[in-house]
């Protein structure tokens, strides 16, 4: 979804993308986007500043490279920080050697520098360097944002398969919601509707969220930080909008309406107890796209069945809603695919994605 990230990194603000690459988007901005993304980037997990980006050869490389950095800018004497590390590909050593010659490039580089020696702190750092390796090529950066961004903090009932936040905006981007109409069949815990009513009010994530880590940094600037803030806070707009909540379970839907009510959004969704595979539960309902995430049938083990029930629902909806968008992800997909062939439904795109450790696809169709 790299490309949804990048066409809302370039709504939010000033970027200048260099290029787009997997799992990852190469920008560069003024300072202000440290703070603007961070607070309103609904796709995006995390932000780092780049501090370096070579090809290597040898973990010796990776170590001159480290080093190299003059890393003043971004942690203070007092500060004490923590490697963390990813690679990818086939290396004649492990991520914990990458930590340790890394962590101790900085330690040096710091003290040649400043005359200090940093501290390490490996549970509960004030500054996290981030090395990526991937195949033959290293990326340092350090992490500006603290906790993954798709933690809004909101959410005090936990479905058991509760859609990840940052895919839910990532689904509605693509269903190109922009606060028409909106029905989500199989809310769950209702993070779908929450995320689209989030959007549609433009509430900045800064509402949500607490303990970003630039404020750590040497460079953060409190008054940039403050100007940043007040333009995202003065452009909520608390006006309602029709979204509408389906869910068959009662506790999951008391749970919803918790969810609903901790975002500050209970007044713009509507919560229905109903069976959505019955025609009878929408025949009032006002809908211009439909956004879910149906049950994967992956905790039963009956994918079959799950099948069946795909079928079910795509036919209700199609008899009710037809000619409208429907946006789903599933990780049952052949099981989705079927049951949209069977119905005669064009899938009209489809985007493989990760969700809760499991290969999924988000599709989206008209019905």
């Amino acid at each position: 979804m790299e490309d949804v990230a990048r066409s809302e990194l370039e709504e939010i603000s000033k970027v200048v993308v260099e290029s787009v690459e997997a799992g990852k988007v190469f920008f560069k901005a003024g300072i202000e986007a440290m703070y603007s993304l961070n607070f309103s980037a609904r796709t995006v997990n995390k932000l780092y500043l780049l501090l370096a980006r070579e090809e290597f050869e040898s973990l010796e490389d990776i170590y001159r490279i480290a080093k190299s950095i003059d890393y003043t800018e971004i942690i203070n004497p007092w500060n004490t920080f923590a490697v963390r590390s990813e690679r990818l590909g086939n290396h004649n050593f492990t991520s914990i050697d990458v930590r340790r010659v890394v962590g101790q490039a900085v330690i040096e580089s710091y003290l040649s520098s400043r005359s200090t020696r940093l501290k390490v702190n490996l549970t509960n750092p004030d500054i996290e360097i981030v090395v990526f390796i991937r195949f033959n090529e290293v990326l340092i950066g350090v992490n500006t944002t603290g906790e993954s961004l798709h933690r809004r903090w909101y959410r005090v009932y936990n479905h058991p398969a509760a859609l990840k936040t940052t895919i839910a905006a990532a689904m509605l981007r693509i269903g190109r919601y922009g606060g028409q109409p909106l029905l989500d069949p199989l809310c769950g815990g209702a993070t779908i509707p929450i995320e689209a009513a989030h959007s549609a009010r433009k509430y900045p994530l800064l509402i949500f969220r607490y303990g970003y880590t630039y404020r750590k940094l040497p460079l953060h600037d409190p008054a940039t930080e403050r100007e940043e803030a007040l333009k995202l806070l003065e452009r909520v707009d608390p006006s309602v909008y029709e979204i509408c909540c389906m869910e068959i379970s009662p506790k999951h839907l008391k749970g919803a309406v918790e969810n609903a009510k901790s975002a500050r959004v209970l007044n713009t969704i509507s919560f229905l107890n109903r069976d959505s595979t019955r025609v009878e539960s929408h025949r009032e309902l006002n809908v211009e796209l439909i956004v879910t995430n149906p049950p994967y049938g992956m905790r039963s083990h009956n994918l079959k069945k799950i099948g069946l029930f795909y079928e079910s629902l795509l036919k209700t909806l199609r008899e009710v809603y037809s000619g409208v968008r429907l946006v789903a992800i599933t990780a049952s997909m052949s099981q989705f695919e079927e049951a949209c062939e069977k119905l005669g439904i064009k899938l009209e795109h489809s985007r493989r994605v990760m969700h809760g450790g499991l290969p999924a696809k988000i599709y989206s169709l008209v019905l």
